[in-house]
């Protein structure tokens, strides 16, 4: 494969990690997403890390690059591929051996790329990846730079020193401006918590003026990771300590009234010019609720404003490039589907598909192009709900 197959750029109306794509393209959720787990290393240690308890030290082997592009050839429906961690970037042999032949491969076959950073690293070694990049996602919850500092390294016991976290600071603030300027889609993810609703405002103007970000994604928080652990994973050297009790009260789900009333803030202060994305989010078009209906409402009416479907279970699985275990998602909890050692994507995905649990998460309504609610969703505020039972009283 040598000749680049050229694709329409990410924008409001063409988001390729949109799973409902698929169900429009093929008539049901199809698989079209894959997404790498590259490495377990990373040079933070943040409080909100949806992956945090998985963190290691060293990195173990991982299985031949030409096992992993074999998989993907096998799956004609690819549209998107990810890549994640830890911090992808971190090790510059695995960015190397893994990463951008990865990235080289998708680019050539017209398939949509993004990874994962926290964009503290040389921007030297972003450039190296940046010509086969759709969007560079980080995630940026900071109110201030003693946020950065004190909450991006939390769970870290030797940290470095103040001065050298604020430098990763301002390095990550000027990498962003500058890959944006390079034309990469630098989308910035905030998590509505009790700890970043009070500074939405300030986070988003920092998102669009300073990193120059074009899209701005806002997801609310549930409990996976470090958010809801109690005691630290013993694999980490780093992580010898309890979790610190005011993190642990500082970020705490949000109620449901919280995040509509989060929401329409920031649709009142927001630049419009620039794509916000929301995802995860645990409202309905079914919902019993005026409330609920009128925030669906103006976010479907909103400028430059996305409602995104989860794509974990829907069209995406997460592979880790170390024990090629196959899962639904990189924090989730379910047992993995198979291994590429063994298995391919196509049949790990109809095993998911034909479970118990997939089955009770699967939700269409056409009305409003939604999926439904994933896992974390149902579990935090619809327990007892039966979704496929329901029906849109509102229509997009």
């Amino acid at each position: 494969m040598n000749k680049q197959v050229t694709k329409p750029k990410s924008t409001p109306q063409n988001d390729a990690w949109e799973a409902y794509l698929d169900v429009e393209k093929y008539g049901k959720p199809t698989l079209s997403s894959i997404e790498f787990t590259t490495t377990h290393l990373c040079n933070m240690r943040c409080a909100h890390c949806a992956v945090g308890h998985t963190l290691v030290t060293k990195d173990s082997e991982a299985l031949p690059l030409e096992l992993l592009l074999q998989r993907l050839d096998e799956v004609s429906t690819l549209r998107t591929m990810s890549i994640t961690g830890g911090e992808p970037m971190m090790s510059l042999k695995s960015v190397e051996n893994y990463v951008l032949p990865l990235l080289k491969y998708a680019n050539e076959r017209g398939i949509y790329t993004q990874i994962n950073s926290n964009l503290t690293l040389d921007l030297d070694r972003y450039k190296l990846i940046a010509p086969y990049l759709d969007v560079l996602h980080i995630s940026h919850n900071w109110v201030t730079e003693d946020e950065f500092i004190d909450t991006g390294f939390a769970m870290m016991e030797r940290k470095p020193t103040r001065e050298q976290r604020k430098a990763l600071f301002d390095r990550m603030i000027s990498n962003s401006k500058a890959l944006s300027d390079m034309g990469v889609l630098v989308s910035a993810e905030t998590m509505l918590n009790s700890r970043t609703v009070p500074h939405l405002e300030k986070i988003h103007k920092q998102v669009v003026e300073e990193m120059g970000c074009m899209r701005h994604e806002i997801h609310p928080m549930y409990d996976s990771g470090f958010v809801g652990m109690t005691t630290p994973n013993k694999k980490q050297d780093s992580l010898l300590s309890m979790y610190p009790s005011d993190f642990a009260s500082s970020l705490e789900t949000l109620s449901l009234g919280e995040i509509r009333e989060a929401i329409h803030h920031l649709l009142d202060v927001r630049y419009e010019n620039v794509w916000m994305l929301f995802g995860t989010l645990p409202f309905y078009a079914c919902s019993k609720k005026e409330e609920d209906l009128a925030l669906l409402k103006r976010l479907y009416e909103s400028k430059n404003v996305t409602v995104r479907n989860d794509p974990d279970g829907r069209s995406r699985l997460n592979v880790n490039i170390f024990t090629g275990d196959i899962i639904v998602t990189d924090f989730g909890d379910t047992p993995p589907l198979g291994n590429i050692q063994t298995d391919d994507l196509i049949s790990a995905y109809d095993s998911w598909q034909s479970s118990n649990l997939a089955k009770e998460l699967s939700c269409h309504c056409p009305a409003v192009s939604c999926l439904g609610p994933n896992i974390l969703v149902k579990n935090s505020y619809y327990q007892d709900m039966d979704f496929a039972t329901q029906k849109a009283t509102i229509i997009k």
